[in-house]
């Protein structure tokens, strides 16, 4: 690996290029400047470690054995190590310690051992303990031997092991806060996806408007059912009354019918006696004739007893007068009898009238009589169906009474569902506040891992700019819910944020010549920009602009979310 030379005030270090120490190395340069390490501190320990070399064996199993006397040290080696293995590392350390290099190997290995101890959960209070005594061990036999400049050989391990217990305990704490951290951020970001209480409240809000206007519907169908009631039983009490008159009719209809009968009787009896009246103008009919017949003989008697009487002369003189008279009495008969047929044939026609009026009579009194009949027994069906009527009347009324009850139970129901639905908006929202104030404290708590003297990486910080991110957008969402508010002076630029200023920082150029680094910045600075517009939108009582900006803001931390999280997975 390249190593890159950096001149410091009195003394060089070398790092690496394009690694996390790249980005931490202000903070390894503090240390080295802190415990005063320069190259002549690196010098004095090449020739320490050349004076123990011979000791480095002993040195190794002393301390094992001091390691082992205590049980809970000895049960973390057997668990995860072996005595061989782990004499094995004393060794490793104590070769890379007196090397008199501090590179990108050295620090790595530094690393690399607070990242086993946190693993095994060796606690650093305990590392110190061990440690420590490893060091006065070195010191002990460094100070049997009696070298020359004897102080700068001791102060030279002192300054390396102060700052490879700086390099350990630092990496032992972030590695056992990194678990804590990456947890409580994702417990975060599971907190930021409960968007579902807008949408519930909403939802209860509906089902109160929709309770509402149950309620108006069933005051209204319950007036209905009440109106209903209060007719049918009107109907019923009048079908009561009607069939009572129904009743009498048909006592009347019925005296009606025997008279009508009576009168078809009496009319028979009439069409008998007309019967009787044409033959008695029939026989007359025959009288008259015979009558006219003995007139026409008489005459002719009285013309020929005129012819014999003329003939007599005086003798037939009298006869004569008498055949007069009896011709004049036979013309007088004709005279009277012509008379009398045309009165007869009057009376015939009369007569013949008076049949066919009383035929037609006839006809319409039987089908009256008939038609009574029909009348009494319709009647009769009548007066059934209308005291069927008014048992279905009464038992409607009886129902409808029934059915305002029910509505009336209905609307009690209801009503109770209303101030249900209301207790329960109210709880959501008493939810959603808590929700709300947790994920603040865990913001606090995650606020305070960030604070903590562990260096975060380039992955860290990305995982920290992406919970920023949907809190943010959270923030917004619990203001529209009347959760909470984001004053002016909040709202940061997109330079300014954590975001902004890992991305405008020096970064490694395998990401910033990405293009998901590149593609990151228009839509992150989107998230600011409606952001501020749906504070402003609030601010003035647009909930509706709000509403609008903050679906605009949550498509674009979708973006920012999508590309930082192929971001992250490109740091190793």
């Amino acid at each position: 690996m390249k190593i890159i030379g950096k001149r410091l005030s009195n003394h060089i270090l070398e790092i690496p290029a394009g690694t996390d120490l790249t980005i931490n190395n202000g903070r390894i340069v503090e240390m080295l400047d802190f415990t005063g390490i320069t190259q002549k501190t690196l010098v004095d320990a090449r020739r320490a470690g050349i004076i123990l070399q011979p000791h480095k064996e002993s040195i190794g199993r002393y301390f094992c054995e001091r390691i082992c006397a205590v049980n809970h040290f000895e049960n973390i080696i057997l668990e995860h190590s072996t005595m061989e293995r782990f004499l094995k590392t004393i060794h490793m350390y104590m070769d890379r310690f007196f090397m008199g290099e501090i590179d990108d190997e050295y620090i790595h290995s530094r690393l690399e051992i607070g990242k086993i101890h946190s693993k095994v959960k060796l606690a650093p209070e305990h590392f110190i303990a061990t440690y420590h005594l490893f060091i006065r061990l070195i010191k002990t036999l460094l100070i049997q031997q009696k070298p020359k400049d004897l102080y700068h050989l001791l102060e030279s391990i002192e300054k390396l092991a102060s700052f490879d217990q700086q390099l350990i305990i630092g990496s032992t704490m972030k590695e056992t806060i990194l678990p804590y951290f990456d947890q409580v951020s994702s417990i975060l970001d599971e907190t930021t996806k409960i968007d579902e209480t807008k949408r519930l409240v909403e939802s209860m809000q509906r089902q109160m408007n929709e309770t509402e206007n149950v309620s108006a519907a069933t005051e209204e169908m319950s007036a209905s059912i009440q109106e209903v009631s209060r007719y049918a039983t009107q109907v019923a009490e009048g079908t009561e009354i009607t069939v009572a008159s129904v009743n009498k009719s048909t006592e009347v209809v019925n005296q009606a019918f025997g008279k009508i009968h009576s009168i078809g009787e009496v009319y028979e009896r009439v069409v008998a006696k007309v019967g009787e009246l044409e033959e008695e103008i029939n026989h007359i009919h025959d009288v008259v004739s015979v009558i006219r017949d003995i007139a026409d003989q008489t005459n002719l008697l009285a013309l020929n007893a005129s012819i014999e009487a003329a003939r007599a002369g005086t003798e037939g003189r009298g006869f004569s007068v008498v055949a007069s008279e009896v011709r004049r009495l036979s013309e007088h008969t004709k005279e009277q009898i012509s008379k009398i047929t045309e009165k007869m044939e009057a009376l015939q026609r009369v007569s013949d009238e008076v049949s066919v009026e009383i035929a037609s009579t006839d006809r319409l009194v039987k089908e009256s009589v008939h038609g009574a009949e029909l009348a009494a027994k319709e009647i009769t069906s009548i007066i059934e169906l209308m005291k069927n009527m008014n048992d279905s009347t009464g038992k409607i009324a009886a129902m409808s009474e029934e059915q305002a009850a029910t509505m009336e139970e209905i609307a009690n129901l209801n009503n109770g569902i209303h101030e249900n639905s209301t207790e329960s908006q109210d709880i959501v929202r008493k939810t959603a506040l808590l929700v709300f104030e947790l994920s603040q404290k865990i913001d606090e708590f995650r606020k305070s891992f960030l604070n903590t003297n562990v260096q975060y990486g380039a992955k860290e910080i990305v995982r920290a700019a992406k919970s920023d991110h949907l809190l943010w957008k959270w923030r917004v969402y619990n203001m529209i819910l009347g959760l909470t508010t984001i004053r002016q002076e909040e709202l940061t630029s997109h330079h300014a944020c954590r975001l902004g200023k890992w991305y405008y920082g020096e970064l490694p150029s395998n990401i910033k010549t990405s293009n998901a680094y590149k593609k990151l910045e228009n839509p992150h600075e989107k998230v600011h920009h409606y952001a501020k517009i749906a504070v402003e939108k609030y601010e003035l009582g647009d909930i509706r602009g709000v509403e609008e900006a903050f679906l605009e803001l949550e498509k674009a931390s979708g973006e920012v979310i999508a590309l930082l999280t192929e971001i992250e997975n490109m740091i190793e």
